[in-house]
């Protein structure tokens, strides 16, 4: 007999019980008891049905999973403990059992019954609870899968797609030539940082980074060459925006040369760059005159630092120490760092080497007319000739040469485009007849010693382009080729043992360079002389 059967026997044994007994009451009782019948019947109905649906839902259960993964696992434990081993495991393998004994028929009943009430229990609010939960930790599920994928594209190797900047190309003319969201430009002016991007220059490269998706992903941009600034971006919009150092490494060098025709020919015949070469006329610019003084044969040892990555110059690094030798005079100059990080530079001795004043305004020029008394090129007149006039192309940097502030950034007359600076203590210095001004030059800005006020031009009574210089002392006229200005602050006493280690080992380092110079000038001079 299969449990079925058993459940069965036992409700309609307990109906056969119920209806003898009825049948066994007195007349008038029938009708209160037929009631009673109805509401029995109707009760065991739909226990039957409940068994059914229970019987069904634990056979097909155990069919499919094990016991331990059944909903209601309690009540599956209780199942195996109340119903015997060989009708579980027959069940479990959808095999029929054998079939029980009659001493086995009540308990199968009974069991049957209380699973029953348990399982209809057990279906209710819990059951609720268990799908509002799973489908909580499916949502969460989903939700770090996403995390995770994104987290992997993330990681995932960028492909890098370069840019050279051309003439007349803005940031959005480059997204639409590269077929990008247009509407990334403007989210990248809104952001504090990334709005750097939309001050691009001619020349450089711009670096687009696409993941496997093709999706844009990061922008690269070189601010300078020790520079680089990185947009990271989340579809169109700004996620991230940092400048960062680009890695390199520095390596020191040193060149030396001899002076044939003009300092810039020698400098660049022996690969000192531009911007080396204007630090090097800063530095020696007070005891040298580099439009008066310099002659054929005059010689310059440099050591001085470059930056590279991967074997390439990247830029520029700072004159560590330099030797100038002009007309059989020396000077020597060591760049030190005080207690604040400000390097600057100092003889053997540590007396600075930079002068309160340059010495000229405009790098490589010539003078055209000097301080005192002339003929006017254009009146015709003798007057007082109150400056000193540099000859130079038109749009060549003028420089302020000492620290100030400005207080006339205008027109002034016959001096046209004017400059008027005021520096600490008693002097001024005016610069006229430029053609424009530096950016960010205006009545009250603050200048620093070399930086770039404006442009030579011929603006004003002018027969051409150059540079009218003026330097006043306590509003007087003085000739500033020839005024002694103070020198900048020396080193200070408790630095001097420290700056003397300093300069000793650049020192040496200096004669070395300037030995083998000489050790392969001497080479070469016997090379042709054996040739003749």
């Amino acid at each position: 007999m299969t449990i079925n059967e058993a459940l069965l026997a036992a409700i309609a044994k307990g109906t056969n019980i119920t209806a003898n007994a009825l049948q066994a009451q007195p007349p008038a009782k029938q009708i209160g008891a037929n009631a009673q019948l109805r509401k029995r019947h109707w009760f065991l109905g739909s226990l039957v049905i409940l068994s059914g649906s229970w019987i069904t839902h634990t056979t097909t259960a155990n069919i499919a999973h094990e016991p331990s993964l059944l909903v209601g696992q309690t009540n599956a434990s209780a199942s195996e403990n109340t119903i015997p081993n060989g009708f579980y495991s027959a069940v479990a393998q959808n095999t029929s059992p054998l079939t029980p004994s009659t001493e086995y028929q009540d308990i199968i009943a009974e069991s049957a019954l209380e699973n029953t009430f348990a399982s209809v229990a057990s279906i209710g609010e819990p059951s609720s609870e268990l799908a509002i939960g799973s489908k909580a930790a499916l949502e969460h599920d989903q939700k770090a899968s996403a995390n995770e994928r994104r987290e992997l594209k993330q990681a995932e190797a960028l492909v890098s797609r370069p840019h050279k900047i051309k003439k007349g190309e803005s940031l959005g003319i480059i997204f639409r030539r590269e077929k990008l969201d247009l509407a990334i430009p403007h989210y990248i002016s809104l952001h504090p940082v990334a709005k750097q991007l939309t001050s691009i220059r001619v020349g450089k490269t711009i670096d687009f980074q696409f993941d496997n998706d093709n999706t844009l992903r990061e922008i690269h941009y070189p601010l300078s060459p020790l520079k680089e600034l990185v947009v990271k971006l989340d579809g169109v919009q700004v996620k991230h925006a940092a400048v960062n150092d680009v890695s390199f490494d520095t390596v020191q060098t040193t060149i030396s040369a001899e002076i044939n025709s003009s300092l810039y020919l020698a400098a660049n015949a022996a690969g000192l760059s531009n911007q080396l070469t204007m630090e090097m006329i800063r530095i020696f610019g007070w005891d040298i005159d580099f439009v008066q003084d310099i002659r054929k044969g005059d010689t310059f040892h440099i050591v001085f630092t470059e930056h590279h990555k991967d074997g390439e110059k990247l830029s520029d690094g700072h004159i560590l120490a330099a030797e100038f030798t002009t007309q059989g005079q020396t000077h020597r100059a060591i760049r030190f760092e005080n207690e604040n990080g400000i390097a600057s530079y100092f003889n053997a001795d540590g007396e600075s080497m930079l002068g309160t004043f340059l010495r000229s305004p405009v790098e490589f020029s010539r003078i055209s007319s000097r301080f005192g008394k002339r003929k006017h090129p254009i009146s015709k007149k003798w007057r007082a000739h109150k400056g000193v006039d540099y000859a130079a192309s038109r749009g060549t940097p003028i420089r302020a040469t000492a620290d100030g502030k400005v207080i006339l950034a205008g027109r002034k007359g016959g001096y046209g485009k004017t400059v008027v600076l005021r520096h600490a203590g008693r002097f001024s210095t005016l610069y006229a007849h430029m053609n424009g001004y530096a950016k960010g030059i205006r009545n009250g800005a603050r200048v620093k010693q070399g930086q770039t006020i404006g442009y030579v031009g011929s603006t004003g009574m002018s027969t051409g382009p150059h540079l009218h210089y003026e330097f006043r002392v306590d509003g007087s006229h003085r000739n500033p080729l020839t005024y002694k200005t103070p020198k900048a602050s020396s080193i200070h006493s408790s630095k001097k043992s420290q700056f003397l280690l300093a300069a000793a080992e650049l020192g040496k380092e200096l004669d070395h360079v300037k030995s083998q110079y000489q050790l392969a000038k001497a080479k070469a001079t016997n090379k042709e002389s054996k040739k003749i």
